[in-house]
């Protein structure tokens, strides 16, 4: 075969590939959505602020806790016949056998050092400790658990999760711990509002987060 007659395919193949591209091209047009700058910010939400998000649920929390807080004695009284019952009873999950239970109490301020109000509070079974943290032993999971409304699962991972619960504690100690005087509570009387957590500490003992605590005399 001459060159003159194979001339016309190559011709054609030459023509063929620009206008198929040109094609596809304006079909990837055609199918392509273009977002306005409100629709990307929509599928691209902001990054999460724990402080922002404990500012906002920490009212709700106080509030809750306030809401279904149960007189300390009968807790105690519940949760040394039957801490299996008493957990689900009267509060809500915390981790493995720990319940957050709202509490309420007033009593004897003994000694108030160290961020802590150690506290008699009459009916307890003796031997019984009850201390108020007001400063870093304050326990933020506690806070977070205590509503059962917040959720590992309602959290993109471990970090936010455990980041509200400290920032929980800091809205607490800023707002209820801060404006307690240490010094001048002991030998007062001191009504308290707040979170104790089952299975945290030795038998009797009572370490409880605040939402409230009023001191007296």
């Amino acid at each position: 075969m001459s060159s003159a007659a194979a001339a016309p395919p190559r011709l054609i193949a030459r023509l063929f590939w620009p206008v198929a591209i040109a094609a596809l091209l304006v079909a990837m047009a055609l199918d392509t959505r273009f977002l306005s700058r409100q629709e990307v910010s929509a599928l691209n939400p902001a990054e999460f602020n724990a402080k922002d998000f404990a500012a906002a649920e920490y009212p709700k929390i106080v509030a809750v806790v306030e809401a279904k807080a149960a007189d300390l004695k009968e807790v105690a009284a519940a949760v040394a016949a039957d801490p299996s019952a008493a957990g689900p009873k009267y509060g809500n999950i915390a981790g493995t056998d720990k319940y957050a239970i709202p509490v309420r109490f007033t009593g004897k301020v003994t000694e108030a050092d160290a961020g802590l109000l150690t506290v008699d509070v009459a009916g307890l079974p003796e031997r019984s400790v009850v201390r108020v943290a007001l400063g870093q032993a304050a326990n933020g999971t506690a806070l977070r658990d205590a509503p059962g409304t917040l959720k590992f699962k309602d959290f993109q991972n471990q970090t936010d999760y455990q980041q509200t619960a400290n920032e929980l504690k800091a809205r607490m100690l800023a707002e209820v711990a801060a404006k307690i005087d240490l010094a001048a509570a002991k030998g007062g009387t001191a009504t308290v509002t707040g979170v104790y957590v089952t299975n945290t500490g030795p038998e009797g003992s009572y370490l409880v987060t605040p939402v409230k605590v009023e001191v007296a005399g």
